[in-house]
């Protein structure tokens, strides 16, 4: 018997993790491709013009959120969980729409009193940020145990993040050196 629960355990863990890969795929894709749109606008010499990069945009963001939410009701289905689980459940997914249109809210606020160039800064960094803060709510929600563990999670934050900060490095002296070749 008590094989058997185990084997359910699992079973029912890859159910509902099964979409996880697929999901962050979507989002990966769509950061990727979304930012890379809005960088084409002033970053290349030909690049999409702000009213096409805008919307590329958006409608890769609006399109990962779907696969995200079809996706992760699909991985639900004929699993049935406690009132306090499903509430929880529902209220952490609908917390991803009402935070984003919130901030986006905001933004278009900030805009219109004047942002300026800073809303380029203002809704990459806001929503980097809104993501982490959901996943932190998360981990606590769920009580997740860090994927990597210790001492791996140091060695994902030292190549991961730290790595980041190295690319990003050299991207900035890179085009800072071809900025003074130009105006030389």
């Amino acid at each position: 018997m008590l094989a058997l629960v185990r084997q359910q355990q699992r079973d029912i863990g890859l159910q509902l993790g099964g979409a996880v890969p697929y999901i962050l795929l979507a989002w990966g894709v769509s950061w990727t491709l979304g930012f890379l749109s809005l960088w084409s606008v002033d970053g290349l010499p030909t690049g999409l013009p702000l009213g096409a990069a805008v919307p590329v945009f958006v409608v890769l963001f609006v399109a990962a959120g779907g696969v995200s939410a079809f996706l992760g009701i699909r991985s639900g289905r004929g699993i049935r969980s406690s009132p306090d689980s499903a509430f929880t459940g529902t209220v952490y997914g609908v917390t991803w729409s009402i935070g984003f249109l919130g901030l986006t809210a905001i933004g278009i606020a900030l805009i219109q009193w004047g942002l300026g160039d800073l809303a380029n800064l203002y809704f990459a960094s806001v929503y980097v940020f809104f993501c982490g803060i959901m996943y932190i709510i998360a981990a606590a929600i769920w009580h997740a145990i860090p994927f990597f563990g210790y001492p791996g999670n140091y060695l994902v934050l030292a190549s991961a993040g730290g790595g980041a900060f190295l690319v990003m490095a050299l991207a900035l002296l890179f085009f800072r050196a071809a900025d003074r070749r130009a105006h030389v």
